[in-house]
């Protein structure tokens, strides 16, 4: 038989008749002493990852009774102006308040502008007067005007309306509505 140089010992178990070797039931033991704190190390893991398993039902109940700021802007016109060739130049006043006819004053800051709405040529002229001071007019709009709440404010505006028939581009009679608009709107608290 040859010789081998190279040859490594293998602890194999030695099995006698009813008896374990005493290296077999010490690798048992290490073996369920190593199971165990792993098992333990994989849990204390989990309860320290901050995974729950609990499921928290958390309810509020909230209840206001609060009222809503009433905005409040009213206007008052005259009647309608008719413009004519002969009557050339007409004046429409109207009024804007901040309080109804109950004497209730808005309940927020406000802010308007008012806007004159027509079709017509060059042949028609539109002034805008608030009590007797002249408004800028920008594309037929005034600049915003702000009313304010707590107090009872009337504004009283006056349109100087004229017409020169001699300026107009169109050979037939203007047959034009002129409206006047008031745009509103609540400032922000």
């Amino acid at each position: 038989m040859e010789k081998v140089d190279n040859f490594k010992n293998i602890n194999l178990p030695i099995i006698k008749k009813g008896k374990i070797d005493k290296n077999e039931n010490t690798n048992k033991n290490t073996n369920k002493i190593l199971t165990s704190f792993v098992i333990i190390f994989i849990v204390i893991l989990l309860l320290l990852s901050g995974y729950s398993m609990a499921k928290m039902i958390n309810e509020k109940i909230i209840k206001t009774n609060a009222q809503i700021a009433q905005p409040m802007l009213i206007i008052e016109n005259n009647p309608s102006v008719d413009i004519t060739a002969k009557n050339n130049y007409g004046e429409y006043t109207f009024k804007v308040k901040n309080y109804n006819e109950k004497n209730q004053i808005t309940q927020a800051d406000l802010k308007y502008y008012v806007e004159i709405i027509s079709n017509n040529d060059n042949s028609i002229s539109y002034e805008i007067y608030q009590e007797d001071n002249k408004i800028n007019l920008t594309n037929n709009k005034t600049d915003y005007i702000h009313i304010s709440k707590g107090q009872k404010i009337e504004r009283e505006y006056k349109i100087k309306i004229k017409y020169d028939k001699n300026n107009t581009e169109n050979a037939n009679d203007i047959m034009e509505k002129i409206q006047i608009r008031v745009h509103t709107e609540q400032e922000k608290a």
